[in-house]
């Protein structure tokens, strides 16, 4: 029944995460930074796949990945829908993760080090982030939608200064250094000098709000 219904309602909803899309693409800097937190904020219902169509493939011309990889776009641009992630999932959400296991009660402490552990090395290194964000989305959804304001502030950043790298799977060590050797990326070593900023960032800001408002 629900396969039937959705034959007609996912089109629709397709379609206006496309023009979604394609509206913000036109804003620069600024589109990439809506573009992050939209990705970050659609995650929970899956969505956010109809908006990297956008940008990261040839749905609308973009086609951000593959002429990040080919080399054939504009330096300092192409890749700009990527390069902002690396240090929300490299540097931010580890962060996020030590401060969840510092503010875990007592009795959870174990069970807190070896989740966030597990979940933080998975984001850091190959940039799989949903065993990280799914521990805190549901319990704690006032700290998703600040992750994903940080995350679109990231991209934005990133986009500005045209920072530039890019990734074939996820923003992680592994696709970082593998895109280090693309010709058209663009002062990616910046990205760590924001990656540690954001970790600053995301560390403390989850700290304060964990503890001023209890969250689980």
């Amino acid at each position: 029944v629900a396969s039937a219904a959705l034959f007609y309602i996912w089109p629709i909803v397709f379609g206006g995460l496309v023009n979604f899309g394609e509206a913000i693409s036109s804003l620069g800097a600024v589109g990439a930074g809506l573009y992050g937190f939209f990705n970050r904020l659609l995650i929970p219902t899956g969505l956010h796949h109809a908006l990297n169509a956008v940008f990261w493939f040839d749905t609308v011309g973009i086609n951000d990945i593959n002429k990040f990889w080919s080399s054939e776009g504009v330096k300092g641009v192409t890749g700009m829908y990527q390069a902002g992630f690396f240090p929300i999932m490299m540097f931010g959400l580890p962060a996020a993760a030590l401060a969840m296991y510092h503010t875990a009660k007592t009795k959870r402490k174990k069970q807190a080090a070896s989740l966030m552990l597990a979940a933080g090395f998975a984001s850091f290194f190959t940039g799989v982030t949903e065993p990280l964000e799914f521990s805190f989305m549901f319990l704690a959804p006032a700290l998703y939608v600040v992750h994903a304001a940080l995350t679109g502030l990231s991209l934005f950043i990133a986009a500005s200064f045209n920072w530039t790298a890019g990734f074939g799977f996820s923003a992680g060590l592994v696709d970082y250094l593998l895109s280090l050797r693309i010709p058209i990326a663009n002062f990616p070593l910046m990205l760590l000098l924001q990656g540690l900023v954001f970790a600053v960032i995301y560390y403390f800001l989850f700290r304060f709000l964990i503890l001023k408002f209890n969250l689980k």
